[in-house]
């Protein structure tokens, strides 16, 4: 929160914790929202991406890329390139582009307002505080420039399979399916004793 004075350093810090968390391939139990992961590789943010992020103005933006035409050409949203936000329990416009408070949203510049209405929400309104995350993460992994590469080479799902670990159950047949005794056979009493111990232990 922007109320408290340390609050981007605790950003910095939370940084930091997780890039210790992959250092040392320690599951931590969390998982990063889609949006968020795209900006630590710096890549665009697009419609489909803020799906589950924020489903109300997905939905929204949806409607309104997919609205007639002469419906929305007649001006009957009364929408401009601004966004209405709350900043510690006061309501303000912030324009999405120089002017923005002047220009009505039509048929032509639609896409456009989508675009510049999510990059605001997802990536403007948040920048110091995905700027220090990733302090954080460079002060103990890499600098941010290397930062970048260790995202763009992972989807989402890869970072939260370290993070959290998979839901599915463990199955001890396909560790055995895929597992190379190098010298011992499958049938050796100690490799029996092995699986037994596995088996015991999961279940």
């Amino acid at each position: 929160s922007k109320v408290h004075p340390l609050h981007l350093e605790y950003f910095r810090f939370c940084g930091r914790v997780i890039a210790l968390a992959l250092m040392h391939k320690v599951q931590v139990g969390i998982v990063f929202d889609r949006t968020f992961f795209l900006q630590l590789a710096g890549n665009p943010i697009t419609l489909e991406d803020i799906r589950d992020a924020d489903p109300h103005l997905y939905k929204s933006c949806k409607q309104i890329l997919d609205m007639d035409s002469d419906f929305i050409d007649s001006d009957a949203l009364g929408l401009t390139f601004v966004r209405e936000v709350e900043e510690l329990g006061h309501r303000k416009a912030v324009e999405l582009c120089l002017g923005g408070k002047n220009i009505v949203v039509n048929s032509k510049n639609r896409a456009k307002y989508v675009d510049l209405l999510i990059k605001d929400r997802f990536v403007t309104s948040i920048s110091e505080q995905v700027s220090h995350f990733s302090k954080g993460f460079a002060d103990i992994l890499s600098c941010s420039k290397l930062q970048q590469f260790f995202f763009q080479g992972l989807e989402p799902e890869d970072l939260d399979y370290m993070l959290r670990g998979s839901e599915d159950a463990i199955s001890v047949e396909d560790w055995k399916a895929h597992t190379e005794y190098n010298g011992y056979k499958e049938t050796d009493i100690q490799i029996s004793w092995f699986w037994e111990v596995c088996t015991s232990a999961i279940v």
